[in-house]
């Protein structure tokens, strides 16, 4: 049975850009989907030739789109203990155009006094 998904989620690291054995790029991205107590990890890897081209905009905290099929992977972790996950092989992978974060922190440039005598350099009468 297969599981198709369309999720919204922000990036926890920087993509990572691979090939495959056949020689195919793809990414794998670490996608955060959900608030607070609900948030849920999903590996995603991504064959869409688009988003692979654009695989520097894909930072960590940026908001990304993805569709795929969607996984439950079991693993045995270091520590000997049975693992589980969520995975996705997408298909369809874009940067969130809503609720994107900052890639680049600016910082506003403070404004810069009056001088103490602005407009004091009128000398025209003031009429009565």
């Amino acid at each position: 049975m297969t599981i198709e998904v369309a999720l919204f989620g922000t990036l926890g690291r920087d993509c990572e850009r691979k090939t495959s054995k056949n020689g195919k790029p793809y990414l794998r991205l670490n996608v955060a989907c959900g608030e607070g107590d609900a948030t849920q990890w999903v590996s995603v890897t991504c064959f869409d030739p688009r988003a692979i081209e654009n695989a520097a905009s894909f930072i960590k905290g940026a908001r990304v789109y993805v569709e795929g099929t969607l996984s439950l992977d079991k693993w045995t972790g270091q520590d000997g203990t049975e693992r589980h996950g969520l995975s996705v092989m997408s298909w369809h992978t874009r940067l969130a155009q809503i609720g994107r974060a900052k890639t680049k922190s600016e910082k506003p440039k403070p404004a810069e006094p009056a001088p103490a005598n602005a407009g004091a350099e009128f000398d025209d009468d003031i009429p009565f």
